[in-house]
């Protein structure tokens, strides 16, 4: 394994140094690996360099080297053992954000995480605060969309084999059951999976008409080609992972990607100047659209880093001042949206639609 490294590179040197924190800085720490550092990249150039705090710095962990746990335990202690580290923004899914909310917790600092959707990180501690839907609100809004818009009576249910996709799957089972219905079918899949083989075995013994599809991208998007392949009479709706580099996912995806129904916790506004202001930046950087987890990270870093502003370096200080948002204090408002850690705040949540690969909201969602 590599030994820890800041994210010392040419782009950050304004906010980072190499290997050696600078007297007075507060530090963010940022749990992500290496291909998704972008959100933290713009975050950077709206942070204070020169307050009565010193600067407020990110720095990154982006070693990978070993298994999921290996490498997300070890992120983790070597985050919270950062000089002035005051919170961590991370970690990538729900279950490297589960196991390693203990140490968190331990160590006594604030962990915002801006993606994963266990609902099982309500009950870690006071220390973890998850901004997007838990999986139970995000089944519902599955199972609204499949049973009350799209009249969907025999649905499929493909799953990954993860803390993500078990959490959704098991949330939407209990979802249909409140209502006496039950899936057709469940199949479960892991990475590497011969996805083909799952899928004509399937659609031989279940014959749905629509499909509910939760996974992470690669895997939804070659999902949804292979049912489209076999009957295109079948709905495809497909939950939060799936989108994500939508340009990979109209190539894989192929025609299916025209009758995908995606879920997303964010889209664009351009109307909205933070959106805007957001979106200009990413774009001057990256030379690209920002995408919806990418919204959700960044909102994650200023959220912490409003929170030291105004309750200046103190980690108990800080946990309380995000606990009070959307109670004795208004929500932050963020890039996605205002963004309170009361466990029965309302989330984002949008049903998307892709016509010639852009993103288009269907009408009457939004607010969950």
């Amino acid at each position: 394994m590599r030994p820890f490294s800041p994210m010392a590179v040419p782009f950050l040197a304004a906010a980072l140094t190499a290997c050696k924190q600078p007297t007075g800085a507060v530090v963010i720490g940022y749990a992500f690996p290496r291909d998704v550092q972008r959100a933290a990249v713009v975050a950077t150039a709206g942070l204070p360099t020169d307050t009565t705090l010193g600067s407020i710095r990110i720095v990154g962990d982006w070693d990978s080297g070993g298994t999921e746990a290996t490498v997300e335990i070890a992120r983790a202690r070597r985050l919270v053992a950062l000089p002035g580290v005051m919170g961590v923004v991370g970690h990538a899914a729900s279950r490297g954000s589960l196991i390693t909310a203990p140490i968190y917790v331990e160590a006594g600092i604030p962990l915002v995480v801006p993606t994963a959707t266990t609902g099982r990180l309500w009950e870690v501690g006071e220390w973890i605060f998850p901004m997007a839907p838990s999986d139970s609100i995000e089944a519902a809004f599955l199972g609204h969309v499949a049973v009350e818009r799209l009249r969907a009576f025999r649905i499929s249910v493909y799953f990954v084999n993860s803390a993500y996709g078990t959490g959704i799957q098991t949330e939407f089972h209990r979802w249909l059951a409140m209502r006496g219905r039950q899936p057709v079918d469940e199949v479960p899949y892991v990475t590497g999976a011969d996805l083909e083989t799952l899928v004509e075995a399937s659609l031989a013994r279940s014959h749905p008409d629509l499909a509910l599809l939760v996974g992470r991208q690669a895997e939804v998007s070659r999902l949804a080609a292979l049912i489209y392949e076999r009957d295109p009479s079948i709905r495809l709706l497909a939950a939060d992972g799936a989108f994500d580099k939508l340009a990979e996912l109209v190539e894989t995806a192929g025609p299916a990607a025209d009758s995908l129904y995606l879920t997303t916790f964010w889209v664009p506004d351009t109307t909205d100047p933070i959106q805007r202001d957001f979106v200009r930046r990413y774009r001057l950087d990256s030379g690209r659209e920002p995408e919806a987890f990418e919204a959700m990270r960044y909102d994650a870093v200023m959220v912490l880093a409003e929170a030291i502003q105004e309750v200046g370096p103190d980690r108990a200080a800080i946990r309380d001042w995000l606990r009070s948002l959307g109670g004795s204090r208004p929500p932050f408002r963020g890039v996605t949206g205002d963004i309170s850690f009361r466990r029965g705040a309302r989330r984002n949540l949008l049903l998307i639609r892709l016509r010639d690969g852009i993103p288009v909201i269907v009408p009457d969602t939004g607010v969950w």
